[in-house]
Parts: structure tokens; sequence; C-alpha cells
């Protein structure tokens, strides 16, 4: 009966206790922490929790109540206004760390001593950079969400996390090529690349057996074209297959727009390419709204878009303007 009774005192002791919802900021935060009933607890209350929650409390600095748990395994900072978060290094057993919406601009680089993190969130921030050496001490990082910020580029030492990371979340950032340590990631199940400048996908990312979700929806992508992102991982995995083993049809078609001023000449330019000869067209005759018509240059086919140049046409413009599309812009140098 002893021995049941230490076991079930240790099973107790070691229960995590929780701290959520709307905590008062500043200086009485430490005696909502101190003052907290914990009956489990053999030492001060607040060192035997393991999660507490402080989102929407304006911090501009960590707690010094919080930090001095050493114990703490998962810390929610959302919706605050921390620019950093000097001596977060002090939680060695920290898994979950979230920082989203906050005004952090440097990444901090004190998170890379928490070597058991699992979960770490910086979404919603002004981070440009992240510095090399950060990843590669982290070897257990499963999810990680680092979208809404300003990044061009991803850490060559995030492919330290090639055995634990999971899911990761680069969307509505500034990425113009795909980052290329996102490939060594084998274990990788969930990938959004939503809303950046990419115009390229790399086939290697798909030959993957691990990788279940993709999103890339919002960026001028070429190759594969969005229609084909849009049906999802199997229909771009085919689409690389078609172009492997050259069974896709090449489209020989090109979309010519021709765009200018009211009288700048797009008619005259578009009907002299079609009969190869100079050919002014008449005031009279002049675009209203929209003209389209073909001209074949042996196997090619263009297809021609005389656009009007009066002003009331111009907020339509942008709606028939495509990525690969070839645009002329015609000024009358003269006017």
């Amino acid at each position: 009966s002893e021995t049941r009774e230490r076991r079930a005192s240790s099973s107790k002791r070691s229960a995590p206790v929780r701290l959520k919802g709307s905590l008062p900021a500043g200086r009485q935060l430490r005696g909502v922490l101190t003052n907290l009933s914990c009956p489990t607890c053999p030492g001060p209350e607040q060192d035997c929790l393991r999660e507490v929650t402080l989102s929407t409390q304006r911090l501009r600095v960590l707690p010094p109540a919080v930090l001095s748990n050493p114990a703490l395994e998962s810390l929610d900072l959302d919706r605050n206004k921390l620019r950093s978060i000097a001596g977060v290094s002090k939680l060695c057993n920290l898994k979950k760390l979230i920082l989203s919406k906050n005004e952090i601009v440097d990444f901090p680089r004190e998170i890379q001593r928490l070597v058991w993190l699992e979960k770490l969130e910086l979404n919603q921030n002004q981070i440009r950079v992240i510095p090399e050496g950060i990843f590669s001490h982290l070897p257990r990082l499963k999810h990680l969400r680092l979208n809404n910020n300003r990044l061009g580029a991803l850490p060559r030492d995030l492919a330290a996390c090639r055995g634990s990371l999971q899911y990761l979340n680069i969307s509505n950032n500034l990425f113009r090529t795909f980052p290329q340590p996102v490939l060594q990631l084998a274990n990788l199940q969930e990938l959004h690349v939503q809303n950046n400048a990419l115009r390229q996908l790399p086939k290697e990312l798909f030959q993957r057996q691990s990788l279940k979700m993709f999103r890339a929806n919002g960026n001028p992508l070429r190759e594969p074209p969005s229609e084909v992102c849009a049906g999802g991982i199997q229909q771009i995995l085919n689409y690389f297959n078609q172009l492997q083993h050259g069974s896709g049809q090449e489209d020989k078609r090109v979309k010519t727009m021709f765009l200018g001023a009211s009288l700048a000449g797009k008619s005259t330019i578009c009907k002299s390419l079609k009969q190869r000869q100079s050919k002014l067209v008449p005031k009279e005759e002049r675009t209203v709204g929209i003209e389209i018509s073909e001209f074949r240059i042996d196997d090619f086919t263009f297809l021609f878009w005389d656009f009007a140049g009066q002003l009331e046409y111009y907020m339509t413009h942008h709606v028939f303007i495509t990525p690969q599309a070839l645009v002329i812009l015609v000024i009358n140098l003269h006017r």
C-alpha cells in the first residue's frame, strides 16, 4: 500500500497544469501566476505549469514569471506586441511556441536553444531573413508556420529537419524561386506556398511518397501551369510524366494583345501584320471594345486581341492579360 501511495503521489506531481484565458498584463501577471492554487505541486505553484496561453495581452516583453518555469512545454503568445523574445532559451523543455501576429522583424536566434521544440509558429510578423544555424539545432521540429512575412529565401540548414518536419507554410511571402532546402525534407506531408511570386515548381517535390497536401494558388506559375496545380498532386505528377515521355502536346498558339491610347495605331499595325504590308485603318473604322482575329506563320497561330483605346475600356484590360501573352504597346510619337 505504501508503494501505491508513492506512485499516486508521483503521478499527481507530474500531471500537466494548464493556464488559459485572459490574464492581466504587466506587473499584475506575476501575481496571477504566483497565487495559482495547485495543491499537487510540491514547490512554487507556477513551476508546475506545463501549458500557458497569453494571447491578446498586448505584451511587449516576456513575463519573468513565465520565464522562471523551466518545466513549461507549451507557450502561446499569439496576438501581442512582441518584437523580441529575450529569455525564452530558459524554457529548455519547450515543445510548442506560438508567436504569430506580433511585431517581430528579426528572427529570434534564441530559438536555436529550444532543442525539444516540435511546433513553431511565427506567421504574420515582419520577418525578412532567417539566419543560418537555427534549424540545425531543432532536430525534433514537426510543424513550422512562416506565412505572411516578407521572406524571399529559406536558410540551407532547414534541411537538418529532413527527418522530422511534416508541415510547412510559407504562403504570402516574397519567394520568386522555389526554396531548395524544402526539397530535402523527406517526411514533409503538407506544404503551403500560396500567394508568392513563383513561376516554376521542381518536379522532385512531387516524386516523394510523403507529400499528401500541396497548395500553390496565387502564384504566376508557368511550369506546371496554375490550372494543373489546382488539380492536385496527382495531376501535377501526370503533367511532369507527360513532359518526360514526350506525350504532351506542344501548344503553338500565341496570344498577342495590342494595347495603347485611342488612335495610337493599334488596328493599323494589327491589319498590316496580317496582310504583310502597310495598311492604314481609317478613323471611322477604329476598334470598339475588342476585336479578335488570327494570323498564321508556318505552324504557329497568333491570336490577335485588338483592344479599344478609349479610357472607359481601360479598366477591363487586366482581366484579359494572361502570364504567357505577348503584349504589344502601341504609342503614337507624333501626338
